[in-house]
């Protein structure tokens, strides 16, 4: 053989290597499934439940106290319900910032700092949180017959630690 013949044959044959690796990973991933992969990926699993008004709910712990949350996507920040400030032995300040809903009314806000929320095994330490009244929520839940929420999960902690939302199996994921 020819030196132009032995490269055309060492690069066919690293291309075909490159091919057979490639489609083992994917058997690998396929085989694992998406929890699997998003392990491996250093994501960690965290169970929701859907509420009968669409919404998905999920546990967790703030300050040392057990906590129902609603997931909203479209919320820019995680606010509490300011009525649930002694429950979570949270100190506030009033602030300038006011926060709009759907609705196109606007809530005066409170921050607290200093807080820990833990959402299964991610632990989120020197948290700075929105208190908000969260009453025109709770109403319409109770309305509903469903447990009323101490807060909302919103796009802040979506966004820091990378979720991803498995709509189908009401599981999120998250980078720790």
């Amino acid at each position: 053989m020819t030196l132009r013949k032995n490269r055309f044959l060492i690069v066919f044959l690293l291309l075909g290597l490159g091919t057979i690796y490639c489609l083992q990973a994917q058997l690998t991933t396929k085989e694992i499934g998406l929890n699997g992969f998003l392990s491996n990926e250093g994501y960690i699993e965290l169970k929701m439940q859907k509420l009968p008004s669409g919404h998905l709910h999920i546990a967790g712990v703030l300050n040392g106290n057990d906590a129902n949350f609603i997931l909203d996507t479209g919320a820019s920040g995680t606010v509490i319900d300011a009525k649930r400030k002694e429950k979570f032995q949270m100190e506030s300040r009033t602030t300038d910032r006011q926060a709009a809903g759907a609705g196109g009314s606007t809530i005066q806000m409170q921050v607290s700092n200093d807080n820990e929320l833990r959402l299964g095994d991610l632990n989120m330490q020197d948290m700075d949180l929105m208190m908000i009244n969260l009453d025109h929520v709770n109403m319409a839940f109770e309305r509903l017959g469903i447990e009323p929420v101490d807060g909302v999960i919103g796009a802040d902690v979506l966004t820091d630690y990378e979720a991803i939302i498995d709509y189908v199996n009401l599981t999120l994921y998250v980078k720790n």
